[in-house]
């Protein structure tokens, strides 16, 4: 079991996941009232740097910026309570966007966060197939008796239009599932236990504590770092998932992948609010003997035509009154390395003795020997496996 188990690993670990492009929706909540002057400025400085590492990092990624800037209402703030600029993909366009922020004075300390968050869930274009991150950035706590105890609030029973932060992240989580990140940056220790209580609000919501301007681009860099290391990891489940068909043994799954158990639940509760699923794992199939399967494998010709197809067959029994699945995987082998011809998956009826006719083509600029690797798997387990000797001409 084990030897198969590591052929499937390799499998997918040698080949990336066929996948369309993975999205990434980021969105800025940020305080622009005159105290956060210096910290937009360290995100404008490092904006291009930290989305080109990201996405180094992370293959075929679509990654989309939003911005929601906050100031206050009146008459604290005669400006603007909030302004909102959509996801976009042009980051040059994102890079101006933060560098038009205009931080103002502002009026009493605390400032309008909850209208930040409301305006990020309802008027931000968030896909739903994309990984979410809201990030929240500020140095002033939210208005309202549960967030402070400051004395200079000018709204003490909260926002005066009847939002709320805790309210506004888990209505997120809720509208999205665990495709959404939430992380909140205190720039100031007078909103750690407020900013606290709003990133706890949720599970897996991260508080970061910032002293100084410079911290807030590496923290935004360790931040999406972190997400773009989650995507691969979901990556790998999807590889493993289609490569067993959606049929296997959590706790196998957990142990071919080097993942804990939870992770795995996790990732595949992604997998499908993401729609790259379409169920949940069934549990893990009755082993072939015990089902009677048996698979006999057909003759390769000694010699075989680079570009051309060949015929190939192959010989199940399926005793039982149930319909599986099998998957045949053919691999030719050659000085140059090794190269996939084909890989497809049969339904083979119940109490059904069935002969699949395959057509090979053998791919390849190398001529002289080589080899074929034919391999039958059921589930995650090998069924059986035949290597040829042939040539190539």
């Amino acid at each position: 079991m084990q030897q198969s188990l590591n052929w499937a690993r390799t499998k997918f670990d040698k080949e990336r996941i066929r996948l369309a492009s993975t999205k990434l929706d980021v969105a800025f909540v940020v305080d622009t009232t005159g105290s956060m002057k210096d910290d937009i400025q360290a995100v404008k400085d490092s904006l291009f740097e930290i989305v080109d590492h990201v996405t180094r990092r992370t293959e075929g990624l679509e990654i989309r910026f939003g911005i929601v800037s906050y100031r206050d209402h009146p008459p604290q703030d005669r400006t603007y309570v909030t302004k909102v600029f959509d996801f976009s993909e042009k980051i040059k366009q994102v890079h101006k966007q933060i560098s038009d922020l205009r931080p103002s004075e502002g009026g009493d300390t605390p400032e309008a966060v909850a209208d930040g968050l409301f305006d990020a869930r309802t008027r931000l274009s968030w896909e739903r197939d994309a990984y979410k991150v809201l990030l929240l950035v500020g140095d002033a706590p939210p208005h309202g008796k549960r967030y402070n105890s400051i004395g200079d609030d000018y709204f003490p029973e909260g926002c005066p239009k009847g939002h709320d932060p805790i309210q506004e992240v888990r209505q997120l989580r809720s509208d999205f599932g665990s495709t959404v990140f939430i992380f909140v940056c205190g720039c100031n220790p007078l909103v750690e236990e407020s900013f606290r209580k709003i990133a706890s609000s949720v599970e897996d919501g991260k508080y970061y504590s910032l002293l100084e301007a410079h911290q807030l681009p590496e923290a935004i860099l360790q931040i999406l770092e972190g997400v773009s290391d989650l995507i691969e990891a979901d990556r790998k489940v999807l590889a493993f998932y289609e490569l067993n068909d959606g049929t296997f043994d959590m706790g196998e799954a957990a142990s071919a992948l080097s993942m804990e158990l939870r992770a795995l639940k996790t990732s595949l509760s992604r997998l499908l609010e993401l729609g790259r699923i379409a169920r949940w794992p069934k549990g893990r199939p009755l082993s072939a003997s015990q089902m009677g399967l048996t698979v006999e494998l057909g003759e390769v010709p000694n010699n075989i035509v680079a570009g051309k197809a060949f015929n190939y067959s192959i010989r199940v029994k399926n005793p039982s009154s149930t319909i599986v699945s099998i998957r045949v995987i053919a691999s030719l082998i050659t000085s140059e390395g090794v190269s996939e011809v084909t890989n497809e998956l049969h339904d083979i009826g119940s109490r059904a003795d069935k002969k699949l006719e395959l057509k090979l083509v053998p791919m390849t600029d190398t001529k002289g020997k080589a080899s074929l690797r034919i391999e039958v798997f059921y589930g995650s387990r090998s069924i059986a496996t035949e290597i040829y000797t042939t040539r190539i001409y």
